[in-house]
């Protein structure tokens, strides 16, 4: 066997190696907790602490649950509905009477002399009333569309494609490290 190993030797011990790495260290436990649930909904909640066992004590049995009484039903009594009362009588509308006569008008007296008018009052300019509702933009109108047209691009130059050209640079690199790494005698 060589001073490396074999060709299968290498990549197991490096796998070994990280699967020791990546796997949890096993769990010691020297704390834990437990809880009961109690009857009627009592709760016991218990955490220890250092070595020892870890286990919850034997849960004592519920008390038995005292017998029913029997009791006879009470009859409920039935409600009376309230007597609904009659409507009041609408009102009745008073008597019509009709207007006595009314004396006949004297005659005006004579228009005394009218005192000259007061010069109207200026108005302030009445304010610039409020739009209850916002005003709505003009509906859209159908736009045609030009029609389409392929998009025009160079022909692309005669040549080994992206692919090809990135493999041709790899691989003879690949190969050389393969070959020219060093070796045991």
């Amino acid at each position: 066997m060589s001073l490396y190993g074999s060709l299968f030797a290498r990549p197991l011990a490096a796998a070994a190696l990280l699967w020791l790495l990546a796997a949890p260290a096993p769990a010691a436990a020297d704390a834990c907790a437990y809880a009961t649930t109690g009857p009627g909904g009592s709760n016991t909640s218990v955490a220890v602490v250092g070595p020892g066992a870890c286990s919850p004590t034997p849960t004592p049995p519920p008390p038995p649950e005292p017998a029913p009484r029997p009791t006879t039903p009470k009859p409920t009594p039935k409600p009376v509905p309230k007597p609904v009362p009659p409507p009041a009588p609408a009102p009745e509308p008073p008597p019509v009477r009709p207007d006595p006569p009314r004396p006949a008008k004297p005659a005006p007296p004579p228009p005394a002399a009218a005192p000259a008018p007061a010069p109207p009052r200026p108005t302030p300019p009445a304010p610039p009333p409020t739009p209850s509702v916002r005003p709505r933009p003009p509906a859209a109108t159908p736009v045609a569309l030009p029609a389409y047209r392929r998009a025009t691009r160079p022909e692309p130059e005669s040549g080994p494609s992206l692919v090809s050209l990135t493999l041709l640079v790899t691989a003879p690199a690949v190969l050389a490290t393969a070959l020219l790494r060093p070796r045991s005698r």
